[in-house]
C-alpha cells in the first residue's frame, strides 16, 4: 500500500482521536461540597489550602473542580439561621455533577445549648426537610449524584475543653446520634450514597482543635477529605 493511501486512512482515525481528546478536556466534573463551618474549614489559618474540599481537590485531580459551599453555623432545618435553603440557588447555579452534603451539627443547638439559637426545638422537621432538599437537588438539569454524610463527631476527650463546653457537647452529642439515624434513613429511602464521617473520627482528640472538640484540625480535615475521596472514587 502506498504511503499516500496509508495517510488517507490515518486521517479519519486522527480526527476521531482529536474529538475524543476534546471530549475528555471538557468533561471536568463539578463537585459541590455543601455544609457548615466544618465544610468551610473553620479554625484553620488557611481554609483555602487545608479545608476538606481543598484537600479533596488535590486528591481528585484536574478532572474535577471542587467548590466549597460551607457556611458557618449553617443548619439543614429550614427554621435555622443561616440555613442551607438560603444556598440552594447557588448550588443549582453550579450545575454540579456531584453533591456532597454534611449537615446536622448545628441542628443540635437549642434547648439550653448554643446561647439563644433554636434548632433542636424543631428536630421533628429535620428528616422531612432533608427529603425535601434532596427532591430540590434532583431537579437540577445536570442530574447530580448525591452523597450525604453522617456529620463528624463531637469529641469530649479533646484537650482544653472548658467545663461549660464539655457540658454543652455532652448534651448535643446524643442529639447528633439521632440526626445520624435520620440521615441513614434518608440515604436508604432516596437510594443515595452514604459516607460515615462520624465513626472513624470519634474518640480521636488528636484530630480536633484544642479547646473546641467540634472543628477538626489539619489532620482531621485531611481525614474527612480522605473518607469523601474514597467514596467518590469508588
Amino acid at each position: 500500500m502506498s504511503a499516500q493511501r496509508l495517510k488517507a486512512k490515518a486521517l479519519p482515525i486522527l480526527f476521531i482521536l482529536c474529538l475524543m481528546n476534546l471530549g475528555c478536556e471538557q468533561a471536568v466534573q463539578q463537585v459541590a461540597c455543601v455544609g457548615d463551618s466544618i465544610t468551610f474549614g473553620a479554625r484553620l489559618e488557611d481554609p483555602d489550602t487545608y479545608s476538606y474540599p481543598a484537600q479533596l481537590q488535590l486528591m481528585l485531580g484536574d478532572k474535577y473542580q471542587v467548590h466549597n459551599l460551607g457556611v458557618g453555623s449553617c443548619t439543614l432545618i429550614r427554621k435555622g439561621t443561616p440555613t442551607v435553603w438560603d444556598q440552594l440557588s447557588k448550588i443549582k447555579a453550579l450545575k454540579p455533577d456531584i453533591v456532597v452534603i454534611s449537615l446536622g451539627t448545628n441542628d443540635t443547638c437549642g434547648v439550653g445549648t448554643c446561647g439563644n439559637r433554636k434548632c433542636w426545638e424543631y428536630k421533628e422537621e429535620y428528616k422531612q426537610d432533608y427529603l425535601d432538599l434532596i427532591d430540590s437537588l434532583n431537579t437540577i438539569a445536570s442530574s447530580p449524584r448525591i452523597w450525604i454524610c453522617a456529620p463528624s463527631p463531637m469529641v469530649l476527650e479533646t484537650p482544653g475543653l472548658s467545663k461549660e463546653r464539655q457540658e454543652g457537647l455532652g448534651i448535643r452529642k446524643p442529639r447528633l446520634g439521632e440526626i445520624i439515624a435520620w440521615v441513614k434513613e434518608v440515604a436508604q429511602e432516596k437510594e443515595l450514597n452514604f459516607i460515615d464521617l462520624n465513626t472513624p473520627l470519634d474518640h480521636r482528640p488528636e484530630l480536633f482543635t484544642e479547646k473546641d472538640g467540634v472543628h477538626p484540625n489539619k489532620d482531621g480535615y485531611r481525614a474527612i477529605a480522605d473518607l469523601v475521596y474514597q467514596s467518590i472514587s469508588q
